[in-house]
């Protein structure tokens, strides 16, 4: 998948052909999914709300988070060896349903006022912000039953925790909260930093652990993809930093990308930073699970998530 490859730093391009591979062989089922589970108006009338709500969805993105919810359930069941892609299909949409939403919000004027997303124009700037605040709420409100697509008598407690995580990742303990951090410019430092990182880490976190979670992890091993998830959002979040840190300073000399020492300095400590926060979140998969393709896939996607340039 080129459009995916070209996206990456320093790492030769075929470093990534296993993940690409594997993306590309689940990604058309993930497409199918949230086109199966697409909330949209049964009336007539709901037309014009529908075409905002699709237009919200498709075309997305690298489709990350969903990606993850499979590899997290495939980590568990890969011990139990019973893992069946097509069980998790709806949990991985429910997830990017609220990925999505959470762009959606993001992009408001009210929040970070951002007229592009994907390459594209801004949802709210082609609908307006009345229709793509609903159409957020409806994806989002969407996500919630889907956890329980496939629930039976035999795996509803798991479906319920699974709930729980999905209500908690929203609210005060991660995107909301998140959000609100954001718009506070207040703060400073390597605590702003953290709590900045709510949102990415509480998404990732999500996924792995919704997958985990209705895989019927135990403990342990959901506290290991809780903490790998935890470990490469940071891993995310200071990447990001150091995508800023060049396009600020390239804007700063006239779009030239000259370097400095101090710019040189900056960008290798906190790659340094990065490379220990993904060697470290490798090390906690392979010690819980060992070398699994779940692990394979998912130390690929740390590694991916570090040297990427956008």
């Amino acid at each position: 998948m080129p459009t995916l490859e070209s996206t990456i730093g320093d790492a030769p391009t075929t470093f990534f052909d296993d993940l690409w591979s594997y993306v590309g062989r689940v990604r058309p089922r993930i497409e199918a999914a949230l086109e199966h589970h697409l909330p949209l108006a049964a009336m007539p009338a709901g037309a014009g709300f529908n075409t905002v709500v699709r237009d919200a969805v498709f075309p997305g993105g690298k489709r990350l988070r969903p990606v993850l919810v499979l590899l997290g359930a495939e980590a568990v069941s890969c011990v139990a060896e019973d893992f069946r892609l097509e069980d998790y299909l709806a949990a991985a949409v429910a997830v990017e349903y609220v990925h999505t939403s959470s762009l959606i919000f993001d992009d408001l004027p009210c929040m970070d006022d951002a007229r592009e997303r994907r390459g594209q124009t801004a949802l709210h700037v082609r609908h307006g912000e009345a229709l793509a605040v609903l159409a957020g709420l409806n994806l989002m409100n969407a996500s919630y039953g889907l956890v329980f697509d496939k629930v039976t008598a035999d795996n509803r407690e798991r479906a319920i925790a699974a709930h729980a995580e999905l209500v908690n990742c929203i609210g005060a303990s991660g995107m909301v909260v998140g959000q609100s951090i954001d718009l506070d410019a207040s703060g400073a430092g390597d605590e702003l930093r953290q709590l900045r990182n709510l949102k990415t880490s509480a998404l990732m976190r999500l996924a792995l652990v919704l997958g985990a979670t209705l895989a019927g992890g135990n403990r342990n091993q959901i506290a290991a993809l809780s903490d790998f998830a935890g470990m490469i959002g940071d891993a995310y979040q200071m990447r990001d930093d150091v995508l800023d840190m060049q396009e600020d300073f390239a804007l700063a000399v006239g779009g030239r990308r000259a370097t400095t020492g101090a710019l040189e300095s900056g960008e290798a400590e906190a790659m340094r930073e990065v490379d220990e926060l993904v060697g470290e979140a490798k090390s906690l998969l392979i010690g819980e699970f060992g070398d699994s393709h779940a692990v394979q896939m998912l130390s690929l996607t740390a590694d991916y998530i570090a040297r990427r340039k956008a």
